[in-house]
């Protein structure tokens, strides 16, 4: 550091002497801080266990060694420095680098050392009495972590709450309703209050002093409209958090039976992967034997091949939504959906609710909010009042012909008036708040039509799953069941060929899937169903 600021500073450039110089103050530097640390841990070995002691008694008792070097180097190297003569220009980078960096290295050893070999005394201290605890701690991590995974288990009730409680967006939003609520209590705001003070030949030639006090205000039904506007626009703030929460309880819910059913899905196709894997591993027995030919060793090899990867990335997507799921929650914990049933069955859609819904409840407010607004601007027209009182001196003689000292005050009241006469730009904010309810009752009659279609698509959508998954749970689950004991069945006895086997086979794993595809399609239907219904 100092070697490279004296070079700095006396403008020279690194060259060939200078890096011997730095070589040289390489030696000298790190031969301080031997000595230093050396005396340390000499006292350390004599019984000393108070580092603070050590270092104080150590770097008092080689303080003189540490400076002699320093100064013996740096006086030596001096005319060196300072040369004008012949090979000044290779003697001086030598010595201005071995200088500057020996006085920056004194300070530094003598200064920063002794408080780096205590912080590192200290943390060799503290890991060697934390081993045995961290290795406790380890073996009981290790130990009990199929049990955390277990106790992270969470409903969906349980999981709505957490997410209502710790959610970033609810607390913005109640932080937003506390704003708005705090804001009603600005309504009464008063202007400045006026104070002034003077000084001087007001009255006559003697110098008189005048002190004087002055409030405007507006008329009352100014500040009534004020308040009214803050007020329902705190009630809007409240309706907007309500509306906040509605969809977060959408999405932990639409999320929630999102990862139950790809839970279901890996395990169909884990088990599609180890039904193939062993079949695979019986057609290389089969094929080494002579039994069969390559054509049934290399699609069985494919078909492992492709469920595989269907399963690895299933695999993503799930970590994917369990990252969106907590996400949502917000806690410190990783919570796994508890929920046995894949399928949403007590929930009865009610599609009579739409007026009610609450993202229409709060344009409506909105609605309020505009007229508030135009209300509260056109009260801004009404004139504005003042009041004042003044307090004077007067001296000499009066009106009444007598004497009056600095001593004598005099009171003064008066009473104004401000009638807006320039009103232009006042009238278009009235425009404009008026704009604002035009455009507030196009908004709420354009998001009613899309909610309305929203909802009739979802519950079409809902109507459809409904016979889908009847078909499934009925019909087409039953026959897959049939068809692959059937199929395992006639492999063994020879009725099949393992490719006939391996498309009954895909055929019953596509049911399979498709039914938790339906189950999904249900869900995300009542889902919808029940938020464009929420009151």
């Amino acid at each position: 550091i100092g070697g490279i600021f004296i070079l700095a500073a006396r403008g020279m450039p690194f060259s060939i002497s200078a890096g011997v110089g730095f070589i040289a103050l390489f030696g000298v530097a790190v031969l301080n801080g031997i000595v230093l640390i050396a005396e340390f841990n000499r006292l350390k070995q004599q019984g000393y266990h108070n580092l603070y002691k050590i270092v104080l008694a150590g770097s008092k008792l080689r303080l003189r060694p540490v400076l002699m070097t320093a100064f013996v180097a740096s006086l030596g190297f001096l005319p060196m420095a300072l040369s004008n003569g012949a090979g000044a220009e290779v003697q001086r980078p030598l010595a201005s680098v071995v200088i500057g960096g020996l006085l920056i290295a004194t300070l530094l050893t003598l200064f920063l050392l002794p408080i780096l070999y205590i912080f590192f005394e200290k943390k060799s201290l503290r890991m060697k009495k934390n081993i045995g605890m961290q290795a406790m701690l380890l073996l009981l991590i290790i130990m009990g972590s199929s049990k955390v995974t277990a106790q992270n288990a969470i409903s969906l009730p349980a999981a709505i709450d957490t997410a209502l409680k710790n959610n970033f967006t609810i607390k913005n939003g109640q932080l937003q309703q506390l704003y708005q609520q705090q804001l009603i209590a600005t309504a009464g705001q008063l202007p400045a209050t006026a104070i002034t003070a003077e000084a001087g030949q007001l009255n006559s030639a003697y110098t008189d002093t005048r002190l004087g006090i002055a409030q405007s205000f507006s008329l009352p039904g100014v500040y009534s409209k004020q308040k009214k506007l803050l007020t329902e626009e705190w009630k809007a703030a409240v309706l907007g958090n309500a509306l906040k929460e509605t969809e977060i309880k959408q999405q932990v819910s639409t999320t929630y039976y999102t990862w139950l059913v790809q839970i279901q899905k890996e395990k169909l196709l884990q088990d599609s992967y180890n039904l193939y894997d062993s079949f695979y591993q019986k057609s290389v027995l089969r094929l080494r034997k002579g039994e069969t030919n390559i054509l049934e060793k290399t699609t069985a090899e494919i078909q492992r091949g492709n469920i595989l990867l269907q399963l690895k990335k299933l695999q993503q997507d799930i970590e994917i939504t369990r990252l969106a799921f907590n996400l949502l929650l917000n806690a410190q914990a990783m919570y796994t959906p508890a929920a046995s049933s894949i399928k949403i069955t007590h929930l009865q859609p009610d599609t009579t609710g739409l007026d009610t819904h609450l993202l229409l409840q709060l344009i409506k407010q909105q609605q309020v909010v505009a007229d508030a607004g135009t209300a509260a601007e056109k009260a801004r027209l009404l004139p504005e009042l003042t009041l004042a009182y003044f307090n004077t001196s007067i001296r000499g003689m009066g009106a009444d012909e007598k004497i009056y000292s600095a001593s004598n005050r005099f009171h003064a009241g008066q009473l104004g008036i401000g009638i807006p006469i320039f009103t232009g730009p006042q009238k278009a904010k009235i425009n404009a708040a008026k704009t604002s309810r035009i455009m507030a009752n196009m908004q709420y009659d354009q998001q009613h039509a899309i909610l309305k279609q929203q909802q009739q698509a979802a519950w079409m959508q809902y109507q459809q799953q409904l016979q889908v998954i009847d078909y499934f749970e009925n019909t087409a689950l039953p026959n897959t069941a049939l068809i692959s004991n059937t199929a395992g069945r006639q492999l063994q006895s020879g009725e099949i060929n393992f490719l006939d086997w391996v498309i009954l086979t895909n055929q019953t794993i596509e049911v399979k899937s498709n039914y938790l595809d339906a189950v999904q399609s249900l869900n995300q239907g009542i889902i919808q169903i029940y938020y464009l219904t929420r009151k």
